[in-house]
């Protein structure tokens, strides 16, 4: 029998569910679905530098991506989205920590790549380089620019407000792509853009390494969580989402690859502009607050998931901080279609046909 049939209605502590699926669930995929689920993944050093010849063929169409905005679990939205169309492959773009595989994911942190190593099999295919791998010492610490790519990630329990255990014919598997994102950045106008074009393009190019991992792995559907944002990233959601809306449109390496893009958001609430603000309305009172930038990140969580409590978009502290968007807000406007439309019909020359390399 596989573990777990529980029926305990209250919420687990995250620790125990860590520790019964390290010493339980992934030993018993390891013994008798190593071959459906193999639990190893792929580092990809530098996927920046892939020449066209290395994807796959590109669609004779450049239509640009569909998108959409949603509210939901990522990963559950992932892979109802991959069963309800004949099993498509879907991945999920997952914000990494860069020292150590999950982060602390067998404490109670709560960002979101712990969450899912304590549901799923991640934990496991993240550590683990595949046959053939030509690493030495495993993949971490991440490279600022890379990312790992485990293809069948096994989850076997619900989101972490209750982390549900599920039957086995409810597993789903699902690809992975673990980047680390731009950790707070300097940012300048109010904390509204990044203070240096440096670290702008940094936080660009990680975009581009995780989209090019997938289209190297000829996956054409993604679903994108609150990567960079919340209270441990804190890239400027406006920044962010333009960024990922110029990799999707202009990238030359990447344009006509990926065909339909998720946008989804656990918490409809988070407001990362808040927080930012909250931060800085600290520094200025000498209430301390880290004005620490980085390439990557100590850990995926630290207290900056969408499940904090801090940064709604209608907090009552801090009153004298004005209203801010809600990052899913941000979202729907930069990718509204509407606003596609708008940008992309205005003249730029990195929409010619000429500069894409086939």
């Amino acid at each position: 029998m596989p573990p777990g049939s529980s029926s305990r209605s209250s919420k687990p502590k995250p620790s125990e569910v860590a520790a019964q699926t390290k010493r339980s669930t992934i030993p018993y995929i390891r013994k008798n679905y190593a071959t459906t689920w193999p639990l190893y993944s792929y580092l990809f050093s530098n996927p920046l530098s892939f020449t066209p010849d290395q994807f796959p063929q590109r669609p004779m169409g450049l239509a640009n991506p569909t998108f959409w905005v949603h509210t939901d679990d990522p990963v559950d939205l992932a892979t109802n989205w991959s069963a309800r169309n004949n099993n498509t492959r879907v991945a999920f773009i997952c914000a990494a920590n860069e020292k150590r595989p999950g982060g602390d994911w067998e404490t109670g942190v709560v960002g979101y790549e712990e969450r899912l190593c304590r549901r799923s099999t991640l934990s496991a295919t993240i550590a683990t380089p595949g046959p053939a791998s030509y690493v030495s010492g495993g993949h971490y610490p991440l490279p600022w620019a890379g990312g790992i790519y485990s293809d069948r990630v096994v989850v076997f329990r619900g989101p972490h407000d209750r982390y549900e255990e599920r039957k086995l014919e409810d597993w789903r598997a699902l690809p992975v792509v673990s980047v680390t994102p731009m950790c707070r950045p300097k940012l300048k106008e109010g904390g509204t853009k990044y203070s240096f074009d440096d670290e702008r393009e940094m936080a660009k190019n990680k975009l581009r390494a995780a989209l090019s991992i997938c289209a190297y792995n000829d996956i054409r559907n993604v679903v994108i969580g609150d990567f960079g944002l919340g209270n441990w990233y804190r890239n400027p959601p406006q920044e962010m989402a333009e960024l990922w809306r110029e990799v999707f449109l202009w990238d030359t390496n990447l344009r006509g690859r990926i065909e339909n893009v998720a946008f989804v958001f656990e918490d409809p609430s988070q407001s990362t502009m808040r927080l930012i603000l909250e931060d800085a309305a600290k520094k200025n009172r000498g209430g301390g607050g880290s004005s620490s930038s980085s390439s990557g990140g100590g850990g995926s969580g630290g207290g900056g998931s969408s499940s904090s409590s801090k940064g709604k978009a209608k907090s009552s502290g801090s009153s004298s901080i004005p209203a801010c968007p809600t990052d899913l807000a941000v979202f729907e406007r930069v990718f509204n279609p509407a606003e596609i439309q708008r940008v992309t019909q205005q003249p730029d020359g990195r929409m010619g046909l000429g500069n894409l390399v086939c």
